[in-house]
């Protein structure tokens, strides 16, 4: 048990420090440097490595180390295809199957997100991104989730998983206010105008990272 805890201990904090860029993109390390670095030893490391290498955040190079594998445009052109597909049918499902209680849901989600906005004593960003991160993977689950399709939910969320570290680089991932038109669209049951502002929503996310690049 003890070492199943430390593998999870490393995996969550190199995973981090890739998101975070603590572990520059492109650059390769060497197992030791990487168990130094968290310290945790190399048989744990190592096993963490295997789940961050499906990941896809970590490229082993033999006789090497690992790579911190480059974020490319062909990855967010890809990723924002596959959402585009999958939420905007996802939203379309949930205008007949969300509930009352889904809606007050996604309404206290976006308070939330407002309040991390709003607070000023939140100036430590990694911190702030942690937590805009959260509320926004939990907004678009709850919606899959809503939609009534399993399978399409867990798509969904492995989607959203897989794009955690190119929305590190979104300065609006906190930004209530996209989220708005989306809430209105599924309170009034409006099929048509929630499809038409989840890939709004979607595009211009899309169109603010390609310009960090």
């Amino acid at each position: 048990m003890l070492k199943k805890n430390k593998k999870d201990k490393a995996y969550q904090v190199i995973k981090r420090a890739i998101i975070s860029g603590d572990l520059i993109s492109g650059e390769i390390y060497s197992l030791n440097d990487l168990s130094e670095m968290i310290n945790v030893s190399n048989t744990p490391t190592r096993e963490a490595l295997l789940l961050l290498e499906f990941d896809g955040l970590i490229t082993p190079m033999p006789r090497t180390g690992y790579l911190v594998t480059p974020i490319t445009i062909r990855d967010v052109f890809e990723i924002f295809h596959l959402r585009s597909i999958l939420e905007v049918e996802a939203i379309r499902l949930a205008t007949d199957h969300i509930t009352e209680e889904d809606i007050k849901f996604l309404e206290k989600n976006n308070q939330i997100e407002s309040q991390l906005v709003n607070n000023s004593k939140k100036n430590a960003e990694n911190e702030k991104y942690l937590e805009a991160y959260e509320l926004n993977t939990e907004f678009h689950l709850r919606i899959a989730n809503a939609s009534g399709n399993f399978r399409l939910a867990k798509l969904i969320e492995k989607l959203l998983s897989d794009m955690e570290r190119v929305l590190s680089r979104d300065p609006f991932l906190a930004y209530p206010k996209q989220h708005v038109p989306i809430i209105k669209a599924l309170k009034n049951r409006d099929s048509g105008t929630s499809q038409k502002v989840m890939r709004e929503h979607i595009e211009n996310t899309k169109s603010r990272l390609l310009e960090r690049f």
